[in-house]
């Protein structure tokens, strides 16, 4: 519990810092409102076990919320205290609601956490998933044609019927073919049966001389009987009860949500405190920037816990890091005794690797020039058939773009074989749309003028191109293809690393075989070449532009 406390001691803190920088105190206290009324609902909490690994659910405040009623008090007083912040004009009324609502929130969540171990049963929310994703498709939409006020009456009924086109979709025996986690994925959790505890552990005894022998088996000692839940101490339901649909909730247990909630009830805390001292510490645009604050929050969170982020998992592998630096210095150059000659291979594979990034930015630039006029949209609205080529163009810029070098190089490698020939196709491909797109552009920001004064005069299409824009986008096309040659050495490296050639293939190879002293080489040369380029390139760009 002491970490959970640091943890609203920091949120605390975090307002008083504010409150003597004269920040918003109204934009923290949105955000911190919002942000728990998103965790109540979406952040798991607790664990509750099954018998299968795949059985353990997280639930929510919200999926929690059958078992104990008391925590609908948690978004009731989160919508009062921003309801407040929207209707009630008095800022100290605005601090006792901050105040109130974070410190029921934490006594909430203690009470919680000081339970006992709770048998339970699932109750699937069927649609409600299929549902809040037909909304949310709705919204994206609606947002985007906002700011077409002619149109959102026709945006609003397009919104509609997407949103209800998805929910039918992924609520059909199709949707759940494709999507099977999606069906019933929200789960609430009711209390089980009276009775329901005593004829598990009766199931659970009576199994229990089948399960020690399969134990003993494979070397691990006996369980004893138990007489109630608790005794399983971090142990499995049996697997009858789990598929009859029973979990056991341990309050203990804490999800991610946990952390990020007690950090917002001590910013709620220390906010109250500061509009009592300071009520006057508000700003313009208060709601959308502390709702766009907590949106933030909210998607890195659950992007931190997916990655496993962990500053511990580091520390325990800091002796692997010390280790490899000390097999790594000093960098084995040469061993004529062996005939090995790590500096002279790593030259050669540094060299193949710019010429793996110079050919491929090459070939792109070669196809990306003339694709780049058909893809500007002040060149191709003539007429109808020019605005068709515009499309096409520049959905197959967005496709290519949307397709990595690396995946590219995959294909190309299992199509043509290993080597640097399928690093340039990757590469020269997905080039292509990136230049191409960067060159359109800067088609489409040309001075009007000269332009005009060509038409004017009767010049044709292929001399107003000529004389009128290419004079103008040059330069800029030069400093894009040296920009891109800069991205491209850089990306010829890692594509050595599924088999394209270069210094990738090298870095691999005496990686996996434990020569860290020749592999030290390649990064020192890596380092000293990508500097040289981005010099150069930086040189060759101010005498361009």
């Amino acid at each position: 519990m002491l970490n959970l406390w640091l943890y609203s001691l920091l949120g605390a803190v975090i307002a008083i810092l504010a409150a003597l920088a004269n920040s918003s105190l109204r934009r923290l206290h949105i955000l911190a409102n919002l942000a728990s009324l998103i965790i109540f609902f979406a952040f798991p909490f607790s664990e509750a076990i099954g018998f299968l690994s795949r059985q353990t659910i997280h639930p929510t405040l919200a999926a929690l919320s059958p078992l104990k009623p008391l925590f609908w008090l948690i978004p009731l007083g989160l919508s009062l205290s921003l309801l407040g912040l929207r209707f009630i004009k008095t800022k100290k009324v605005h601090a006792l609601l901050s105040l109130l609502t974070g410190t029921l929130n934490l006594c909430l969540i203690i009470w919680w956490f000081q339970g006992q171990t709770i048998l339970s049963t699932l109750q699937p929310l069927n649609g409600l998933m299929e549902i809040v994703t037909g909304l949310i498709l709705a919204l994206v939409i609606i947002l985007i044609g906002w700011s077409y006020p002619k149109q959102r009456w026709f945006i609003g009924l397009l919104a509609l019927a997407m949103g209800l086109a998805v929910f039918f979709a992924l609520n059909s025996p199709r949707g759940h073919g494709l999507f099977p986690n999606s069906q019933g994925y929200y789960k609430v959790f009711k209390e089980a049966p009276s009775g329901s505890e005593a004829e598990i552990i009766a199931s659970y005894n009576a199994g229990l001389d089948s399960l020690n022998r399969q134990r003993r088996t494979i070397g691990l000692g006996g369980l004893e009987p138990i007489t109630n839940l608790k005794a399983l101490d971090g142990q499995k339901l049996p697997r009858e009860a789990a598929e009859a649909g029973f979990r056991l909730i341990d309050p203990q247990s804490r999800g991610y949500g946990v952390w990020l909630f007690f950090l917002l009830q001590g910013l709620l805390i220390g906010l109250g405190l500061m509009l009592f001292w300071k009520p006057q510490l508000s700003a313009h645009g208060d709601m959308s920037s502390g709702s766009v604050f907590a949106l933030v929050i909210c998607a890195l969170t659950p992007a931190f816990a997916a990655t496993e982020f962990s500053f511990r998992r580091l520390v325990e592998g800091w002796p692997f890091l010390l280790s490899f630096l000390d097999r790594s210095w000093p960098p084995l150059l040469a061993d004529a005794a062996f005939e090995r000659f790590p500096l002279q291979e790593v030259a050669s594979q540094m060299l193949l690797t710019l010429e793996i990034a110079l050919v491929g930015t090459f070939l792109a630039a070669i196809f990306a020039l003339p694709l780049s006029f058909l893809a500007a949209r002040n060149l191709s609205q003539n007429n109808r058939l020019m605005r068709f080529i515009f499309a096409i163009t520049r959905g197959f810029f967005n496709v290519d773009r949307g397709i990595d070098t690396l995946i590219l190089a995959l294909i190309f490698v299992a199509a043509v074989g290993l080597g640097p020939f399928a690093g340039v196709l990757a590469m020269a491909i997905h080039s292509i749309a990136d230049l191409g797109k960067l060159y359109s552009e800067s088609i489409e920001n040309v001075d009007k003028g000269p332009i005009e004064a060509l038409e004017s005069v009767g010049a044709s299409a292929s001399n107003v191109v000529r004389w009128a824009i290419v004079p103008q986008v040059l330069p800029l096309f030069v400093s894009w293809t040296l920009y891109r040659f800069e991205i491209n050495f850089r990306v010829s490296i890692v594509l050595g690393l599924v088999g394209a050639g270069g210094i990738g293939f090298f870095i691999q190879e005496k990686m996996a075989s434990g020569q860290y002293n020749q592999m030290v080489i390649a990064i020192i040369a890596i380092i000293l070449v990508v500097n040289i380029i981005d010099f150069a390139s930086s040189w060759l760009r101010s005498k361009l532009i």
